[in-house]
């Protein structure tokens, strides 16, 4: 447990700036994948570049927010939908593969109750649903990390930005390695 709390308070603040854009000038580009609200992956060759690599980017995800069955359900659903936009971009970027396997059954219930000529009918729709989001790809997906929300109600859409750097992949996989490696007797 206290390796992993050195390696969060490592993380969290060992995250310099690259090629000196400035944490005002970094939110606000960030705010700027917000507003724009579109689905993908995004980076800028001035300050998420490295000797030609890829060393940060974001993955945005949007979903519209329905109240069809309540408005905590909705946005629910909704944030759940933005993030598997942004994750799927992000893997399909890795030239990898996503797949979101839904399945949906109704069932009716009808129930009647009283007597002759005084009967009252009420009724239900069960709704079960069933999703699977799965997702594949070459290269290493680890450290994402939400920077950014946004809730439009007049809109009614959902939006979230995810911050990938390779740092924090490359530490992610060292957790991993370590939390899953065989224990010695």
């Amino acid at each position: 447990m206290k390796f992993l709390t050195l390696l969060a308070a490592a993380l969290l603040f060992a995250a310099p700036a690259l090629a000196q854009e400035s944490k005002e000038d970094l939110k606000a580009r960030i705010n700027q994948y917000l507003e724009a609200g579109k689905t993908g992956v995004f980076y800028s060759e001035t300050h998420d570049l490295k000797d030609g690599s890829i060393v940060r980017l974001f993955a945005v995800g949007k979903a519209t927010i329905s109240n069809a069955l309540g408005a905590e359900e909705g946005l629910e659903l909704a944030q759940e939908k933005a993030e598997e936009a942004a994750k799927s971009a992000f893997v399909t970027f890795l030239n990898g593969k996503v797949a979101v396997r839904k399945s949906s059954n109704n069932e009716v219930i009808l129930t009647k109750e009283g007597e002759e000529g005084n009967v009252r009918e009420s009724g239900k729709i069960v709704e079960k649903r069933t999703k699977e989001f799965e997702e594949t790809a070459g290269s290493i997906v680890r450290g994402l990390k939400v920077v950014a929300v946004d809730q439009r109600t007049k809109e009614k859409v959902y939006i979230v930005v995810y911050r990938w750097e390779a740092r924090a992949a490359s530490a992610a996989k060292s957790v991993d390695d370590e939390l899953n490696k065989p224990k010695k007797k």
